[in-house]
């Protein structure tokens, strides 16, 4: 009955919410679809409340000690996270670059857009030359373009993506995501970032993947999220900015103030990085987001009361961030046991990140369709 309920209440949502966002938002698809639009509209009214939706990387699939099925954050928290991280490296094969099947990612997407949850999606896409990772730094974008040795590989994967994205749907309709290509581009870890690619090949690369899958594949049920690694000034966060006809939610990942030894400084670096986005997102008339951070292995008790909370809400310019998402809890049977970024169940750090999921600029899963007031 309850499932019941929040469907109704999601399509009761879209239903009226998307004649408003059709007028207040700006979405770079000119055709998306209604869904699209009210949860962008959704993102919107929830930055413009000082709120924050909590997230989560591969929640759903697997956790610290287990496989399949569960959630570290529903355990912790009671609650699931409001919104789903989801990686789609290795697309093409069975499994996903972490071991899990397409088939459940899919599965998992649509279970939780029935609870009122949102999906975003990343792309550590293999290096093209080298057949390796996304790790490999070996230079290749100017070579996937028309003309260019692996232009034809990269229309195949956009194609695989699209087919993904396609089978996103339920009752005949498409499932709006949260689409984070290319990201942590200004650092040089990946094969598109950094010295291992020009500004102008990687500007082409992002415009070239939009304007395929929204133009060309008619995807309509895609938020485009521009995501940088850690940056000091504005000029530098649009150093390679593709433009707002492609993009629609500005975000940045940044790890470096809670790893060891790091001081008060990293932590006042954050609090920039927050406002330098809000206030551009404020004036491009856009959604702003914290889109990937967290520490590893929890080692402070204290941290989401004492540090991720003080940052988002230190002034009226942090708490725009729409959603914060945290990294993936690695299964300890199958990768390291140092690896998770979410508490899980006995765990020492629980009753804080208990508690910091009740403050009340916070939202989980089920705060979304109860549309916690402050």
């Amino acid at each position: 009955m309850r499932k019941t309920i929040i469907v109704s209440f999601i399509t009761f949502f879209f239903s009226i919410g998307s004649s408003v966002a059709q007028d207040s938002v700006k979405l770079n698809d000119k055709k998306a679809t209604k869904p699209t639009k009210a949860l962008y509209q959704q993102l919107h009214e929830v930055s413009n409340k000082n709120q924050t939706i909590f997230g989560h990387q591969d929640d759903l699939a697997y956790g610290y000690h287990w496989w399949g099925n569960n959630s570290d954050v529903k355990q912790v928290a009671g609650d699931y996270p409001g919104l789903y991280g989801w990686d789609i490296g290795e697309i093409g094969n069975e499994k996903n670059l972490d071991g899990i099947p397409f088939a459940d990612i899919k599965r998992y997407i649509k279970e939780a857009h029935g609870r009122g949850g949102i999906t975003t999606l990343s792309w550590h896409m293999v290096n093209l030359k080298t057949k390796t990772s996304a790790w490999d730094k070996t230079s290749v974008v100017h070579e996937m373009f028309k003309g260019g040795k692996y232009h034809e590989e990269f229309i195949q994967k956009l194609d695989l993506v699209a087919d993904f994205l396609n089978d996103l749907e339920v009752a005949g309709e498409k499932i709006p995501v949260l689409f984070r290509p290319w990201h942590e581009h200004n650092g040089s870890w990946f094969w598109w970032g950094g010295k291992n690619v020009s500004k102008e090949d990687y500007i082409k690369l992002w415009q070239f993947t939009v304007k395929y899958l929204r133009d060309k594949k008619k995807i309509h049920h895609v938020v485009y999220v521009y995501s940088t690694d850690s940056f000091e000034t504005e000029k530098m966060y649009l150093d390679r900015y593709p433009g707002d006809e492609y993009v629609d939610i500005l975000g940045f990942d940044d790890y470096g103030a809670f790893r060891k030894n790091a001081d008060d400084a990293r932590e006042k670096w954050i609090i920039n990085e927050l406002e330098i986005i809000a206030k551009l997102a404020d004036q491009k008339g856009k959604v702003c987001a914290f889109t990937e951070t967290g520490i590893e292995a929890m080692v402070d008790d204290h941290f989401f009361t004492k540090k991720l909370l003080p940052m988002l809400n230190h002034n009226e310019w942090t708490r725009k961030a729409a959603y914060v998402m945290v990294w993936r809890n690695a299964n300890y049977e199958k990768e390291q046991r140092d690896h998770f970024y979410a508490p899980y169940k006995g765990h020492s750090s629980a009753p804080d990140f208990k508690k910091f999921t009740e403050d009340e600029s916070i939202l989980l899963e089920s705060d979304l369709n109860k549309k916690k007031s402050k």
